[in-house]
């Protein structure tokens, strides 16, 4: 019975030697961390980093909602863009005519078309919206338009 005391008792010594170190340890960086403070102006330190941490959240925010605008906003740039050039008439020797297509992500947009002839060249403009044109598209027309859809897809 006196050999389990025994050991009981150096088991809570040891825990207490063990207790007593890291307690050391951490009194020793409180007073660092209060050094040259006092007991007021440690709590003034700490509302100072609340303040600061509360305008920080703010200013995140604040970003954030600018980023959503701005890729809202960017959604409805007209950054798709499809080039097609060709020969609009046979007797014309050069691919000098082209259709333009520029739309946003809804395809919706513009296409511009030059039609080169030897004595004239004319542009015609013909508005999108949703991918669609009030106006007959020539073949080349179509197909700047299907380019300026893939071109702006983020899996192309």
């Amino acid at each position: 019975m006196a050999g389990v005391l025994l050991l009981l008792f150096l088991v809570l010594f040891i825990w207490n030697i063990v207790l007593s170190v890291k307690f050391g340890r951490l009194k020793k960086q409180f007073r660092r961390l209060t050094q040259g403070t006092s007991r007021e102006n440690l709590e003034q330190i700490l509302e100072k980093l609340f303040d600061r941490m509360d305008e920080v959240s703010h200013s995140q925010q604040e970003s954030n909602d600018l980023v959503e605008q701005m890729q809202a906003a960017l959604r409805h740039h007209k950054g798709r863009m499809g080039f097609v050039r060709y020969a609009a008439f046979q007797n014309e020797g050069s691919d000098l005519s082209f259709s333009l297509a520029l739309v946003d992500d809804s395809n919706s947009g513009v296409v511009l078309t030059s039609i080169y002839g030897r004595d004239e060249s004319r542009v015609y403009a013909k508005p999108i919206d949703k991918g669609v044109s009030v106006y007959q598209m020539s073949e080349e027309e179509k197909q700047a338009l299907v380019l300026a859809a893939k071109n702006g897809r983020s899996d192309s």
